[in-house]
């Protein structure tokens, strides 16, 4: 009985802390339209700590950017997980007309840094994106406020 005990708090000892973080990409349309029409959905990030908080808004458009894949315009944004060993989608909008994973968007790492990418009529849809990340160190040693994160994002603006 010791000796299963004693197993058992090496195991525990040895398994893996991550620290979470949460984002949610809110993308809206002047109609709100999600089968994607005339205008073009402006993007702004929000930073949580918890998944269901209401976080800190990134300003609009700060971290997102254009280009083009294979003759199609994409558009980009920074997610603000650095060094992140996992990144995923864990909501998005339910009956969505435009948005398809892995066709109009999917998240993509690129170096240290995960961004998400829409393309398609998925840019011109209103949307919402909830996304986790996890670290294997605390996510504020790597920007101690937000004012850091807000200048990387314009530096990432400069090297785009």
């Amino acid at each position: 009985m010791i000796s299963r005990i004693l197993l058992l708090t090496v195991f525990l000892s040895c398994t893996v802390i991550a620290y979470h973080q949460y984002r949610e990409l809110k993308c809206s349309t002047p109609s709100n339209t999600i089968r994607g029409g005339p205008d073009r959905a402006e993007c702004h990030l929000v930073l949580k700590e918890e998944e269901l908080e209401t976080g800190r808004p990134v300003p609009t458009g700060l971290g997102c950017w254009t280009e083009e894949h294979d003759g199609q315009e994409r558009e980009y944004c920074d997610l603000v997980c650095p060094k992140s060993h996992t990144v995923f989608i864990s909501y998005i909008d339910q009956g969505h007309r435009a948005c398809f994973n892995f066709v109009t968007y999917q998240i993509e790492k690129r170096g240290e840094e995960s961004i998400l990418w829409r393309s398609g009529k998925c840019l011109n849809s209103t949307v919402n994106y909830r996304i986790g990340c996890k670290f294997d160190d605390p996510f504020d040693t790597q920007f101690k406020s937000d004012n850091e994160i807000f200048a990387h994002l314009r530096a990432r603006a400069r090297r785009v």
